[in-house]
């Protein structure tokens, strides 16, 4: 299947590749089917491609690089939604925002992605009784 993406032009997906986002994510719920894509191995980041809206992608990381004390316990609705049960088969994302200058990017940690990669079942799954944030910066600045 061939998708022509508009941040990423045109780009091959296989279908069995596609990752059912049963729930959406917040904001763009009609959206149930993504991709993840990573267009350049040298870096740490990845696209989760709508297959759905070739203008919507979001740049993703695994959020354990730049945050390896990151821990949370997933909710048992979103476990039995994703039917996660065994450890190995989850993957966690975290959405990045660039607002102006890349050194300023931040990843939210307080709502990351969940995705059963054995089931193609994802969730965006919003942590309750937290100290995470939204905005988590992915790099320390000195000064």
């Amino acid at each position: 299947m061939i998708l022509d993406s508009s941040r990423l032009g045109k780009i091959t997906i296989d279908e069995k590749e596609i990752i059912q986002f049963p729930t959406g994510i917040p904001g763009f719920e009609e959206l149930k089917k993504y991709v993840i894509i990573n267009p350049d191995t040298d870096l740490p980041l990845f696209y989760l491609q709508s297959v759905e809206n070739p203008e919507l992608s979001f740049i993703v990381i695994d959020p354990f690089i730049f945050e390896p004390s990151y821990e949370f316990v997933l909710p048992d609705l979103a476990r039995e939604e994703l039917k996660a049960y065994i450890e190995q088969d989850i993957v966690v994302w975290s959405i990045v925002s660039v607002r102006d200058d890349f050194q300023n990017a931040t990843h939210n940690l307080l709502a990351p992605l969940v995705i059963n990669m054995k089931e193609r079942l994802g969730k965006q799954v919003i942590l309750q009784n937290t100290s995470y944030k939204t905005r988590h910066r992915l790099f320390v600045t000195n000064g």
